[in-house]
């Protein structure tokens, strides 16, 4: 394990070169290079390093949460309900799989990835990434919606002090009820670890996450769904900052005292190594284990492929750590095995759809289906 000094060390010695073969500014970012940042290295203490810094060590590869404004009563506000999972037993679940769509999918991915250059969350590009997400959801509800389901939809960016906003979605009980909120998510930025001012397509970091909870929103609609207990969407902004857009959400419903039944969170979807067969990796690590061990449970009924555990390092995962963090229940659903997952291409321009065979959208149909699951077997 790096010490925190070490850290630091590397980073002061090696960062500055992060950006001698372009300019440090871009038209359209905001992004200042000596900004202090308090950021987290898996289990070393949180230490003070530049934005440039941070930069770096996303090009290494090293994983951490930025702590900077994480609020010091974080986590510990009040004592969080713990909930219980029964075995999958819904019959309705099956009645809505069939309206998820591959070509749907395919064709809000190829936009996503194509018509902006990166969705840097401070970018301008990563703000109309996000605000083009909004309206998509906005009309997806407007035209599938029933007039009854859309009197309990609210669909609202959340905005943070950078350009990209989050989005949610709300989808309230008929009646009112004393119960948690189902929460499923994604992240909709993308970065590019050589420069954040490079191309950043981000199909499956995190393109792919970001159509599944889509799709799955939109099967859902189709449907006539109503939940008996709250039920959001959360597309996040800022994962690859380090979970800042997800801190910021999280925090807000702990201040409002939110309870959370369960949270699920879809980051990489897509890739299915060559040689290899599809599975489903529920994360073992940052994560609760009566969820995870239920969303197990889903997988082997509702999924044409098998559930595999592995556990990942501390702070590598995605913006569900930061409701572990708080106390919440919380789970991680990954493409597949650490070592089959599409680290070759992440976090540069080569993350797009046509890069491989290997990109498949059979695979993100199954963690849509996935998804649908979650949101129907926790939600009514």
């Amino acid at each position: 394990m790096a010490t925190s000094s070490k850290i630091i060390t590397e980073l002061e010695v090696w960062s500055p070169l992060l950006f001698l073969s372009i300019h440090l500014t871009s038209e359209g970012f905001e992004l200042d290079l000596n900004e202090l940042r308090l950021v987290q290295f898996q289990d070393s203490e949180p230490v003070w390093i530049t934005e440039q810094q941070k930069l770096y060590a996303k090009s290494l590869g090293m994983e951490y949460l930025d702590v900077t404004n994480l609020p010091p009563n974080f986590g510990t506000l009040f004592e969080k309900r713990r909930y219980s999972y029964p075995t999958p037993n819904s019959t309705l679940v099956a009645s809505i799989l069939p309206l998820i769509s591959i070509e749907e999918m395919r064709v809000n991915l190829e936009y996503f990835t194509g018509a902006f250059e990166t969705r840097y969350y401070n970018s301008d590009s990563g703000k109309a990434s996000s605000e083009w997400l909004l309206k998509k959801i906005q009309e997806y509800t407007t035209q599938l919606a029933t007039p009854q389901v859309q009197r309990l939809v609210t669909v609202k960016p959340f905005k943070h002090h950078w350009k990209q906003t989050s989005v949610i979605v709300h989808i309230q009980p008929r009646e009112p009820i004393d119960d948690g909120i189902t929460v499923i998510g994604a992240h909709c930025d993308s970065i590019n670890q050589e420069n954040p001012f490079l191309p950043a397509p981000g199909a499956d970091d995190d393109g792919s996450g970001t159509v599944t909870i889509l799709e799955a929103y939109r099967a859902l609609l189709i449907s006539g769904y109503i939940p008996t207990s709250p039920l959001e969407f959360h597309f996040y902004s800022a994962e690859e900052g380090g979970g800042l857009g997800s801190q910021d959400i999280v925090a807000s419903y702990e201040a409002a005292r939110k309870e959370i039944k369960g949270m699920q969170q879809y980051d990489m979807t897509a890739w299915v190594a060559s040689g290899t067969s599809p599975v489903v990796n529920v994360v073992t690590s940052g994560v609760d284990a009566a969820l995870s061990t239920f969303l197990c449970q889903l997988v082997d009924r509702y999924l044409d492929i098998p559930c595999v555990r592995e556990s990942k390092r501390k702070n590598a995962g995605s913006d569900h750590l930061l409701w572990n963090r708080a106390g919440y229940q919380a789970c991680h659903a990954a493409e597949g095995l650490m070592g089959n997952e599409n680290y070759d291409n992440i976090h540069t321009a080569q993350d797009r759809i046509d890069v491989s065979p290997e990109f498949s959208f059979e695979h993100i149909n199954e963690f849509a289906k996935l998804a649908v699951a979650f949101a129907v077997e926790l939600s009514s």
